[in-house]
């Protein structure tokens, strides 16, 4: 069940709370932050790519949606602390 907005907010000041305390023993605080900054990123995606479908395919649209398509890989590398493949293409 999706929370409200309010709920949301209490869930995630608690969840830096707990992550700055330390205080994260089976790690739900960790994994909400990760999860409501991925979402963002990837909510990002699906805005920049419905507009790149509204506007039959602009090649500014285009651009903008493979620097989004960037953006959220190179977060989940951040996020991840891998290092990112480069085939050197």
């Amino acid at each position: 069940m999706k929370p409200s907005s309010e709920q949301m907010e209490h869930a995630l000041e608690v969840a830096e709370s707990m992550r700055e305390q330390d205080d994260d023993p089976d790690f739900l605080s960790r994994t909400l932050l990760y999860m409501q900054h991925r979402l963002e990123v990837l909510e990002k995606v699906c805005d920049v790519a419905n507009e790149y479908m509204r506007f039959g395919q602009d090649e500014r649209e285009h651009a903008k949606l493979l620097h989004a398509l960037e953006a959220a890989r190179a977060a989940e590398y951040h996020e991840s602390n891998r290092e990112r493949e480069d085939f050197g293409l």
